[in-house]
Formats: C-alpha cells, structure tokens, sequence
C-alpha cells in the first residue's frame, strides 16, 4: 500500500524538463493551432463593432473649498464638499438630463446601411433625414427600411404589429406620412455616394428607455482627491457621436445649474412688478387729490409751522412704514414656508431686516435645491433624502420661531411709533383744516414717493444679477473625436486568441502525457516495477507476421536485443531455460512476443518450443499458420503421445509449436497436474528453450500456477494500451516472489510518436551493412505530433 502512494506522489509530480520536450515534439500542433487563433483574431476584429470613448474635464465650483462660507448656519451642513461633488455626478448622470440631450440632438434616431450579415450604422454623411412633424416627446420604437426607386422612396414599416397593407407604402422626398397616427417626413439627397444603390434602415428609439441605457456609458470620476474638476466620459459605437453626445450633455448640464441659480431673481422681479405697479396708482392718485385740493382751496403755500409739523409727521411715518413693510415681508416669508410644496421659499430684502433671518432663509434655500437634485439620482426612501427632509423641517421650525419673536418685538416698536404718531397729528389738529387736510395729502405723497423709488432701485438690483448670473461651472477640456477605439484593442485581441491557443495547446499535451491512465513511458514502468525494462519493441505493422532472420529490421534488431538481455538474465543457467510470457490483459502482445523471441533464439542452431498454455482463448497456433485441434490437453487426457503434438514451424530452423489443443473446461486443474510437470520436464530433455504463452496473470491465476516450474518470467506492456493500474497490480505480484526471476518488455511503441521520437534516432541496418535512415512519410509524421 505505501509503495502504492509512493509510485502514485512519483507521478504526481512533474518533469518540467519532459513536458517541455513533450511540447517540443508537438511544434505542428502549436503552429497549426496559432495560425487558426490569429485567423479567428483576424476575423473578430473584422467584424466587432468596435466602441470609442471620449472624454472631457468639468469644473464644479465648491464654496466650501474655495474658502467663500462665513455663513455660519451652512457651516452646520450636514453634507461635505467631497458628498456635494458626488451628487453633481450622478447629476451629470440623472435621467432627466440625459433624455433632455438625446432628445434636443435627435440622438434616438440612428440610420444604417443593410448589409448582407449586418447593418452599417451612418451618422454624419448620410443619405437620409426622418423629421418629426408632430411632438416627439413620447416618440419612439420605430423601424423603417427604405430603398430609392423611380425617385420615389419605398419605406417598409418593420416593426409594424398589426401586419396590414400600410407595412409597405411610395413616398417622395419630403412628403409627409402618417404612422400610428404619428407623421413624419423623410429627405433624401441623391448627391451622396452610392445613396441610390442602397437600402437604408431608420430606428427610432424611445427617448426614456435609450436614456436609462446611455447612462450605463457614461462615466465620471474625480481627477484627484483634493480637486473638483470630474473626469465625464462616454463610450459609443460611433467615434464622432461620443464627442457630440459628451459636449452636449456638458452644454445641458450648464443651462441646467444656470436656470437653477435665475429661479429665485425671477420670482423677486416679478414681485417687484406687482408692488410697483400699485404704488404708482397710488401715485397717481394722490397727485390728483393734491391737484383738486389747491384748486377747490385755493392754497398755494403753507405755513412754516405746518412745514414743520409735516416734516415730523412725515419722519415718524416713514419709520411706521418702514415696520409695517418689515412685518409684512415675514408675513410673506412665513406664508412661503408654510406653503406646501414650494420649491423657492420668497425672500425679499426690502429693508433693514435682520442679517441673521437672511442667512436662515438662504440655508433654507439650499437645502431645497440640495434635496431636488438628489431626488435626480435617488430613491425616494433613500436614507439622505431622509436626513434632508429633516434638515428642511428644522429649518422651517427656526424661521417660524425667529419671526414669531420678531414679530413681538416689532408690534411694541410699531405701538410706541403710532403713539409717536398720533402726538403729532394733535399738534396738526390745532393747525387750520385746510392746511391739515393738505399736509395729510402731501404726508401720504412723499411716503408712496419713497417707497416707489426704493422698490425701483431694488428691481434694478434684481435685473442686473439675473442678467449677470453666469453658471459656476466651467468646461476645461471638450470632448475630442477618438481616433481609435476602445475596444476591441488590436494587440489585446492578438494577444489573448494566441494565449489562449497556447494555453489550449499545453493543455491537450499535458492531459495526454500526465493525465493519461494509459502507460506511455519507460520510466512509469521502472518505477512500478522497482527494475530496468528489459527491451522497448516498436509497433511494425509491415514486418510483424515476417519470421525471417535475415530482414534487419528494426523489429528484428530489438528482438535480437531482447535475447541478448536474456540470455544476460539467464547467465547463471546451464541447462535448458523454460520462459514465460504473461500480461496483465490480453491484447498486450505476449503471443505475439511468443513467436518472435522464440524465433530469434533458434540462432546458433538452438532448439526451441513454443508451448501454447493460453487455454481459455489461444491465438498462437493461428498467428503462425497452423491449427490447434491437437494439442496440449489432448496430451493431458492421453489421447495422443508427446511426439504426435510437437509441430514444427514453417519458415523457420529449429522452432517447434505445441498448440493448446481443443479448450478443456478445466483449464487450472490440467496446468497443476503431474503431468504437465512430466511434460515440461521431458521438453528440457529435447530442447534448449521452451517459452510459454500463458493467458494474463491480471485475469485467471494460470501464470501463478506455472511459476514453479518456470526460470524466467517475461511480463508485457503495451504502450497507451496497458492501464496503469493494471501493470501496478502485476508489479505487486512480482514484489510478492511469486516468480523467480523476471523482466519487463515496453511493447508495441508507436514509430513518429513522442517516445521513440526522444529514445531513438530511427536507425536500421540493410543486408550490406549499410547505415541508413528511416523516416516515415510526412503526413504520417504529422499526424503523430499533431494529434
């Protein structure tokens, strides 16, 4: 059993050395095998769509990298400078976006050539133009084929599901047609190339469903850590479509931030619009109640008293004025903020109003855009769209109680400042009514007057920052053409089809050398066996029936060595020798080795019997010509004398046969007899060897049962036909001393194979002595190193 483990770890293990000799001698196999790998390389490369990708450099600007936040309630922010890049990237990204360009640049609408195994997509140089001539919104899934004939375009509705006449119908260049109730006009140039010659393809795509897949080829990344400059990238089948599509999407992206940042001055300037629209009616009024008083009164100055009351009046209203307006800005703001579903909280600055409630109006702000450029990008129940919507709720709760407070102070200010008021008007009261009428009707004037001129410079103000307002970002490098595709890359393509040809190649050889069960080595043999082989006899398919001595074959030479190494192994013997010769299964060649060696050990006018002892399936007798009706078991039962069972062989000197004779149904018990045992001695008598057949001693226990009146025990391995867990199971008989002196013979090698290819040099000998080679045919060499 350890001998066993022992053989098994000596075989697991590797000759690195061997191997590559093993995929030397396979060199047509490799250059067979690489030449079809850069065929098909060839080809792939011929007919993948190959994809490009360009590329281009964006910068988002980011306030708190640059340093510009002092606002302390933004510093309490819950989202950091490297979160707000990442959503400007999936911004960049976002459906919305993505549909916008493909639907503004028609990138849904693809033409092609139709090809005889495939379409050609067109994009710039084209024949033919679809035009919408309705809303293209929710446009999408069609396919048109169309070929010029007679001037005339004949469109094929592909894809149409109803199957009806209209799948195929005559148009002329430009005239408009109907499909699915949605129409459409197609312009064809006869001045391209071949425009005539061909027949084109139109798909159109839905707008939605493409914009989800082009968001799979669009990338971005951080060009490093400490920046905020993104890396936008996009991948497409054609070269100038992916820097179109890339610049496009960039110019989408800045409109978008630009209108994002003009939604807040709009909404000021139109709020503007409306007060100022009243306060000039107001205006007007009060100049035409001024200009019916003077004339009904008659009054063209005032007294210096009631200038001076005026002028008090005046101040104190203007302070009451300037806190009314105040109180109602929070009113508008609180009311914005309660107001469900706005998007940009109002939040006019139209007077001294506290700096703290601006910064909390305009974290208040952000914090809206922030959540509406998430909800671009995420799920509606994502976590951060989650945290942002508390963020905005406490911001909401902050202003509430911030003006709740003001409001309280305010409303004492406001009292104290009407008290302030109605002094002054008894003081007026004591001036005559006409004059007080006047000063009122001047008081209201000036106050409107002031008014109106404040909200006219602050409407100024709020149309220069909404024609000023430029977007934060900026384009560093476009996208550029590509001049070479992405993929597939030529030299990876060569590459890896000649790897993986290698790779296939090592392993054929290496599942067929080491991973074989067969024996194909010497080596496996001398290992099993603990002893050199004794003789390797290659596989003669020409001479193997040719018992002549005098052919000089490489056969007959590797006989002749085997004898000699016999002869060697029985050098201690002086009589006559009996030799064995079994196997592990039949078809190993034992019977053939019979005759063979039998043959060769006539020389020197040597006398030698062949004893055909294979009584179950006896090939021997048939194999040299002669029939075996009368044999060793007719000798066994005393039917025939020894003398009327010995033959000699034709075509030969000195060789005699003994068949097996008729098949007994006790093939053992006739073996074990005594006078099988006077048989073999009487043979010594007559001749100098007597050699054995005997059936496989991995099959039926014959050869054990002969083993004592035998010298010398020959066992049989064919190569890549004996298993090697056969041949381990005859060696355990041999370690057992079962036989007494034995040998092993590697036959049946095959010629051009591996292994003569690394034993032998392919030498014979002609009759004249003559040192010649001999090569097979090519082809025959080629056969055996190819497969």
């Amino acid at each position: 059993m350890n001998r066993n483990k022992e053989l098994n770890n000596k075989n697991a293990i590797i000759d690195l050395g061997d191997l590559f000799k093993k995929l030397l001698f396979h060199w047509p196999l490799y250059l067979i095998v690489l030449l079809i790998a850069a065929g098909g390389a060839f080809a792939y490369l011929k007919y993948a769509r190959p994809r490009y990708m360009s590329s281009a450099k964006l910068y988002l600007k980011d306030e708190k990298k640059n340093g510009e936040e002092t606002d302390l309630l933004k510093s309490l922010s819950l989202f950091n400078s490297g979160k707000n890049i990442e959503n400007e990237m999936e911004v960049l990204k976002s459906p919305i976006l993505v549909e916008k360009v493909i639907r503004d640049n028609r990138f849904n609408v693809r033409y092609y050539v139709k090809g005889t195994f495939r379409n050609e997509e067109i994009y710039e140089q084209r024949p033919l133009t679809l035009n919408f001539l309705g809303d293209s919104t929710h446009l999408g899934n069609y396919t048109f084929d169309i070929r010029e004939d007679n001037k005339l375009l004949q469109v094929k509705w592909v894809n149409n599901p109803n199957e009806d006449d209209r799948n195929i119908f005559n148009i002329h260049s430009g005239e408009p047609f109907m499909v699915n109730n949605t129409r459409f006009s197609i312009t064809f140039d006869p001045t391209v190339p071949d425009a005539a010659r061909n027949t084109y393809r139109i798909r159109i795509d839905s707008v939605e469903e493409l914009a989800y897949k082009k968001i799979e080829d669009i990338g971005t990344a951080l060009v490093n850590r400490d920046a905020t400059v993104v890396m936008v990238s996009y991948e497409d089948r054609i070269a100038s479509r992916t820097a179109h599509f890339l610049n496009a999407l960039l110019d989408t992206y800045n409109e978008y931030t630009l209108d994002d940042k003009n939604q807040v001055a709009l909404k000021t300037i139109r709020f503007l619009n409306v007060r100022i629209d009243s306060l000039k009616d107001e205006l007007g009024f009060l100049e035409k109640q001024e200009e019916q008083f003077k004339v009904q009164r008659g009054i063209t100055d005032i007294e210096g008293s009631s200038k001076l009351a005026l002028e008090q009046v005046k101040e104190a209203d203007l302070k009451l004025n300037d806190a009314n307006m105040q109180l109602s800005v929070f009113d508008q703001v609180e009311s914005y903020i309660n107001a469900p579903g706005t998007d940009y909280p109002f939040a006019p600055v139209l007077g001294n109003v506290d700096q703290a409630l601006t910064g909390m109006i305009n974290r208040y702000e952000e914090l809206l855009k922030e959540k509406k450029r998430l909800s671009l990008s995420l799920q509606p129940n994502s976590i951060i769209l989650q945290n942002t919507d508390a963020q905005i709720n406490d911001a909401k709760n902050t202003i509430r109680n911030y003006i709740s407070g003001y409001k309280r102070n305010a409303g004492v200010a406001q009292s104290q400042m009407q008290t302030k008021v109605n002094q002054i008007q008894a003081k007026i009261a004591n001036i005559p009514a006409y004059e007080r009428e006047y000063i009122n009707i001047k008081r209201q004037q000036s106050v409107k007057e002031n008014l109106y001129l404040h909200l006219l410079k602050k409407k100024e103000e709020a149309s220069i920052s909404y024609a000023s307002n430029v977007t934060d970002n900026k384009v560093l490098a476009p996208a550029f053409i590509p001049s070479k595709p992405e993929s597939p890359k030529k030299t990876l393509v060569y590459v890896s089809f000649l790897a993986a040809a290698l790779v296939l190649c090592t392993a054929y050889v290496y599942v067929k050398y080491f991973l074989n069960n067969k024996v194909l080595d010497k080596s496996e043999i001398e290992q099993a066996f603990g002893r050199p082989v004794m003789a390797e006899i290659y596989q003669d398919e020409t001479r193997g029936k040719d018992m002549s001595l005098h052919n000089r074959s490489i056969l007959l030479e590797q006989i002749f060595n085997l004898r000699t190494n016999l002869r060697f192994l029985l050098s201690e013997h002086n009589s006559s020798a009996t030799i064995m010769i079994t196997s592990s299964i039949s078809g190993e060649g034992k019977t053939f080795m019979t005759a063979h060696l039998g043959n060769a050990l006539t020389v020197n006018n040597k006398k030698v019997v062949l004893l055909e002892l294979d009584l179950r399936k006896p090939k021997l007798s048939r194999s040299l010509g002669l029939d075996n009706q009368i044999g060793v078991t007719s000798y066994m039962v005393e039917s025939k004398t020894i003398d009327e069972i010995i033959k000699k062989v034709p075509g030969t000197e000195g060789l005699h046969l003994i068949s097996s004779g008729p098949i007994p149904p006790n093939p053992v018990e006739l073996i074990e007899s005594n006078r099988m045992k006077a048989l073999l001695e009487t043979l010594k008598q007559r001749f100098d060897y007597i050699i054995i057949d005997t059936a496989p001693i991995g099959i039926v226990s014959d050869s054990k049962s002969l083993a004592p009146y035998v010298d010398c025990t020959l066992f049989m391995v064919r190569y890549n036909f004996t298993l090697k867990s056969k041949m381990t199971a005859v060696a355990e008989n041999v370690r057992e001393s079962f036989f007494r002196k034995t040998g092993v013979i590697f036959n049946g090698i095959e010629q051009d194979s591996f292994y003569p290819y690394y034993y032998y040099d392919h030498y014979s000998y002609s009759e004249n002595g003559n040192k010649t080679r001999v090569w097979s045919t090519f082809a025959k060499k080629m056969k055996q190193r190819i497969a």
